[in-house]
Parts: structure tokens; sequence; C-alpha cells
């Protein structure tokens, strides 16, 4: 494998953004150089001017059903494949298939179809880590855009035979927590190895807490489909919102559109939270990252303009459209996060909270990106192999 030296760059750092060098030898990071000596590869390594360019950990998608017209719904791996070479084009160097389906036997059907492509890229593709499983155990008063006819009362029976069909790649299962049932499911979920999160819940802040007792660890798209906060009933978003003295608490999933949820409630999340918890996601639906227009859905009319996907019938808001590259933007310009937190944001906070730690950061695979200074991305990379660069 070629040992190559990514110099003149501005690493992304614990402490910051400082000058340095990757290193990069069989398809992984064995350093991320600072200081003075940075500048200089060592002997044997290939050099490649980065331009002084940032380099990141390249984001990693937690929450996703599809983008630039390919569909994550699907029982179709040449969707999944499609969807990964168009996600690196705005930084995702991995993912999960957030999917579900009309009955059990669909979804079970979904996870053995897609299982081959976990974990095995083409040439120019995302990693798909796993799946996210977002239902069908939710709460039918805060369903969102779910058809209700898709959702039902947690099973931890049916739990183990989807965990059994994706080949042991469910890494995250939304769920609401007061739900009859949802107890023995959380166990079950975490048991597993994979990540429970409360969504789609209208749980109040006991039953939340409770849920964060029995495992819990993640929130799914804050604000949207739970109950909303009062100042006598916070519900989950009193959870969210909370810097607890006794544990880390969850993670949090933010949409970072301005449309799914306005960037003063953002705003307000972060100062409360700090965004060292927040996880940014696209919720990304088929026609994410493409231009305004009408189409279908999971047999449902949707029609995308104002930056996010509406159902035609009753205005539900459906999935959101905009990548997650301009989101990382979204949370710098308008939300108020300096520049290395919002990377961070899409990258080793979401790597962290789905327990891939491995997926982003400096020391394992080689997987980043290069940016501008306004945070586009430039180039982008997987397994060190350049596998995209703008104009």
């Amino acid at each position: 494998m070629s040992k190559r030296a990514v110099t003149n760059l501005r690493l992304l750092m614990p402490q910051g953004i400082e000058p340095g060098t990757l290193l990069v030898e069989g398809g992984r990071i064995i350093e991320a150089r600072v200081g003075a000596t940075a500048e200089r590869a060592p002997d044997g390594y290939e050099t490649i001017d980065g331009g002084g360019r940032i380099a990141a950990p390249g984001y990693v998608d937690v929450h996703v059903h599809g983008g630039g017209g390919f569909d994550l719904m699907t029982d179709d791996p040449e969707q999944v494949r499609g969807f990964a070479r168009w996600a690196v084009t705005h930084g995702v160097t991995s993912f999960l298939i957030s999917t579900s389906g009309r009955d059990h036997a669909e979804i079970l059907h979904r996870l053995r179809a897609l299982a081959p492509v976990i974990g095995t890229p083409g040439p120019g593709e995302a990693r798909a880590l796993g799946f996210h499983l977002e239902g069908p155990y939710i709460n039918p008063q805060r369903k969102g855009a779910f058809d209700p006819r898709w959702l039902r009362a947690p099973s931890e029976a049916e739990y183990r035979e989807l965990f059994e069909a994706s080949g042991g790649a469910i890494r995250q299962m939304t769920l609401a927590p007061e739900l009859p049932g949802a107890d023995e499911l959380i166990r079950a979920v975490v048991d597993s190895g994979a990540v429970a999160a409360m969504g789609h819940t209208d749980a109040t802040y006991e039953q939340a807490l409770r849920a964060i007792d029995l495992g819990v660890s993640h929130i799914t798209h804050c604000f949207n489909a739970m109950r909303p906060f009062g100042h006598r009933d916070p519900g989950v978003l009193g959870v969210a919102f909370d810097r607890p003295l006794t544990y880390r608490g969850p993670t949090v999933e933010l949409i970072g559109d301005g449309a799914h949820v306005g960037y003063v409630a953002a705003r307000a999340l972060v100062h409360a939270r700090g965004s060292d918890a927040i996880v940014l996601i696209t919720d990304g639906m088929p026609l994410c990252g493409t231009p305004d227009g009408e189409g279908t859905w999971e047999g449902v009319a949707i029609k995308v303009e104002g930056g996010k996907a509406v159902r035609v019938a009753d205005g539900t808001i459906i999935g959101g459209t905009t990548p997650l590259d301009a989101m990382v933007r979204n949370a710098w310009r308008y939300i108020g996060v300096p520049k290395d937190e919002a990377l961070r944001m899409a990258s080793e906070h979401a790597a962290r909270a789905i327990n891939a730690a491995d997926a982003s950061g400096w020391g394992g695979p080689a997987d980043f990106i290069l940016l501008d200074d306004e945070l586009h991305v430039a180039e982008t990379w997987i397994g060190g192999e350049r596998v995209w660069a703008g104009a």
C-alpha cells in the first residue's frame, strides 16, 4: 500500500485548527503532525500538497434516508451505492442506512437485501457503517410523516429477528420509551451493542430519565416529533437541554437547516447543552441536494421548497433537503458555533454517538476532507485515496 504525506494543511486538532501534515499508510492515518517539522515528509513517502486547506475527519451522517436522487428506504443495493457516491461530494465519508418499512416482513427483507453493502464500499463510495431503524416502535401521537399503519408496540422478539437479518449491523434504533414493552426493547437494543435512541416520542421528563437509566444514550432529531418544552413539563427536550451533574447525558441530533429547527432554538440548545453533545444530521430524503420540485417517496406525493420536503396533502415535513456540508456551514454562520466545533458536530461527535469512534478522527481509517476557509468541501479522501475533488 502507498505511503503518502499530505502536507501544507491546517489540521483540526483538539486545541483548534493548526498547521500540519497527515501521514497515511495502508489506508490509515498513522500520524497527524503539527509543529516546526510538520512540513517535512519522512523518507519513502509520496508528498501531496494540501494547498493550505483545512483538514478534518470526514463527515458521518447517522440519520439519513437518501439524497442526490437515491433512496435508502429500499431493498436495492444499487440505490445505496449510488447514494454513497453522491455523499462524498458533500464530504460524507460514512453513514448509517436509515430505514423502516410498512410491516415487519418488509423491514426484514430490506435488512437482508442491504446487509452485504455494509462495510464494503466500492470505488469512490462512502462507507455504510450499518443500519439505523427509525421505528416502527414510535408513538402515533408524534408520528411526524410516518404512516400510522406502519407503527406498532415495541417487541423485543421482533428486534432480535431484525438484528439477525441485518447481519448484526444495526447500529442505532429510534423508539418511543413511554410505550408498553419499551423497557424490554431498550435492554435488547443495548445488549446487542446498538445505540438506543428516543425519538418520535411523547415521553415526559421522568419517562425520559428512566429510559436513560435503562440505556438510552441518544436523542433523535431534537425538537422534531416530540413533546414540546414546557416550564412545568419539559419532556425529552428538558433532558436535551440539561447539563447533568452526575452523568454525561445523551447525545442530541440537530437538523441544522433552519427549516426543521429555527436558528434561535438551535442557538438556545447549543448555549444550554454545549456543542460537544450535539450531532448534526440531515434526515435527508431522496430529493436532498436536488433542485426544488415535486415527486413521490414511499408512495406519498411530496414537494421540495424552502429548504424542506413536505407532504403535498397536508404540508407535514417529510424529510431534509440540505446536505451535511451545508449544515456545518449553517452551524458556523447562523448558530454561532466556532469552525472547529461545527466540523466536529458532523464528524467526531457523530461517530462517538454511534460507538464508532474509529470511523472519525486522526488515528483510524484515512477518511478525511479538505475545506476552504468558508467550509466548502474541496476534496474527499477515503481509505487514503482521493475519491472526489471539486472544480
